[in-house]
């Protein structure tokens, strides 16, 4: 057998894996796309319904509801809005295990009773968390537009699930059983 027969099905995978990773990438990044356009989609039906959503009054404005109240949405059921003015981010907040990419959803707690934590994409949703600092501004509106203001005070790396000591964590997963964390506390 000549060389250029041995070498043939050889070129001949590899072109098959740089085709089928160039097809994985082109509908990943149509999918996030797709993403982005429907929690934009939400976000501008929470604008209409929410009071006062996205405007920094600077002072949280109570206490709301524990359960929290859900508001179906673009079939979506939302709970809130998480907003991080620092890195430009505002995202809805579906019940638990209701988002997907463009979205965060409530793991456990919440913002009534405490050690609230949300879970988002850290591909899509929470791409830049990482880039919060100590002291920055975290908010968190309800459907009913009761305002819960935060601020960073730590950002790591949490196992097995310990909550730890925060009134807010926002979270994305680095691996099964560790998440990154922006540990996050009550502010006034």
């Amino acid at each position: 057998m000549s060389k250029s027969r041995r070498k043939s099905p050889i070129k001949l995978i590899v072109i098959l894996l740089i085709a089928a990773i160039a097809v994985f990438a082109g509908y990943r990044f149509l999918a996030i796309r797709q993403a982005d356009k429907d929690a934009d989609a939400v976000l501008d039906t929470m604008y209409d319904l929410i009071p006062g959503l996205g405007v920094d009054t600077g002072i949280s404005t109570g206490h709301g509801r524990d359960p929290l109240l859900t508001l179906s949405i673009k079939n979506v059921d939302i709970v809130g809005c998480l907003e991080i003015p620092s890195l430009d981010l505002m995202v809805p907040v579906t019940v638990k295990d209701g988002g997907g990419d463009g979205f965060a959803s409530v793991v456990s707690g919440s913002p009534v009773k405490g050690k609230f934590m949300l879970e988002g994409d850290r591909d899509t949703t929470f791409s830049k968390l990482f880039k919060a600092q100590p002291g920055a501004k975290v908010i968190f509106t309800d459907i009913d537009g009761v305002r819960y203001n935060y601020s960073v005070t730590t950002q790591y790396h949490l196992k097995d699930w310990d909550e730890a000591d925060n009134d807010l964590m926002v979270t994305y997963r680095t691996d099964d059983q560790t998440r990154f964390v922006l540990g996050c506390a009550t502010a006034e």
